[in-house]
């Protein structure tokens, strides 16, 4: 809880930028840290790439994507915004690892986390409630928050826009990979059943929930665009309510639920970096692909509409 509430205080400002949270960072203990800022046509964002390194080289590395459009939408709203909680759970688990390795406990693996800092992100329709707008297209996001390195990936991101989880909480999604949807592994289920206190909550998701953002299909929101530009597994960790709050409001970010997101993805990286946890049952995966073949076409824009002629 320390760690989260230390980033909210750092992220609710105007004039945070992504170099001064590495050095944050940085102070805090043993990682890398490389910020990169892209800006263009009067929108910037700082991406920022963490690794904190684990005790056995060879050991399999969780990635975790602070998903998110903006931590502010300034001027229209002042404050931090509900849709910071990826960058939030991101950067408060970068620096409960560290604290965690300062005091002797290093995990096997490596982890990799990556997100973006971007006070003045702008909005967007969506029903039933507003959305945060990415500053630049997803698939260029994908670019710079997906690490090639991260070999099963963890997506957090704010989603209380929506009416399919009337919880207020954490909920997991279906595993997506390659275009396809797979189940669950139960030991996910489990550990966030542990951190929680409570039963494990899902998020139900449709095929063009992980299609790209740029075919113009309805999206629940931005949570599974990870797994647009990567063959490594992708596992939603949402932040929900039991109503739908719109992405660009202020007053909404919630500490106990972050810090139980947070939690959930320092668990899975120490089962994953262990070998305990595989997000792929490999066996399943490849009788569905002898069966009916790939699906990594929904990763791509797919075909264009053709006009129907007058």
């Amino acid at each position: 809880m320390k760690q989260v509430i230390d980033v909210i205080e750092m992220l609710s400002s105007a004039h945070v930028t992504g170099e001064q949270v590495a050095q944050a960072l940085r102070a805090a203990g043993n990682c890398e840290v490389e910020v990169r800022t892209l800006a263009r046509d009067g929108l910037s964002t700082d991406f920022l790439s963490i690794v904190i390194p684990g005790s056995d080289p060879e050991a399999p590395q969780l990635g975790i994507v602070g998903r998110l459009g903006g931590i502010g939408a300034r001027p229209a709203v002042t404050g931090l915004v509900s849709d910071s909680d990826g960058a939030v759970v991101a950067l408060a688990a970068a620096f409960k690892l560290m604290a965690m390795a300062n005091h002797g406990d290093v995990l096997p693996g490596t982890v990799r986390i990556r997100t973006h800092i971007c006070p003045r992100a702008g909005t967007r329709p969506h029903h039933p409630v507003p959305m945060m707008r990415s500053p630049f297209p997803m698939r260029e996001m994908m670019s710079y928050e997906v690490d090639p390195a991260m070999q099963a990936i963890l997506s957090v991101d704010t989603t209380r826009g929506n009416r399919l989880v009337n919880h207020r909480g954490v909920a997991l999604t279906p595993v997506a990979c390659q275009g396809w949807l797979l189940r669950l592994p139960e030991t996910l289920l489990d550990v966030l059943g542990w951190v929680s206190g409570e039963l494990p909550v899902t998020l139900p998701l449709t095929m063009q929930d992980i299609t790209p953002y740029e075919n113009g299909l309805y999206h629940v929101n931005s949570l599974m665009q990870p797994a647009i530009v990567t063959d490594a597994p992708v596992v939603g960790v949402a932040l929900t309510a039991q109503t739908t709050v719109p992405g660009c409001a202020t007053g909404v970010t919630n500490a106990y639920d972050a810090d139980v997101a947070m939690r959930f993805c320092i668990e899975a990286a120490k089962l994953y970096g262990q070998g305990i946890l595989t997000f792929v049952d490999e066996a399943e995966q490849q009788a569905l692909l002898a069966r009916y073949g790939s699906m990594a076409h929904l990763q791509t824009l797919g075909n264009e509409p053709v006009a129907e002629a007058r």
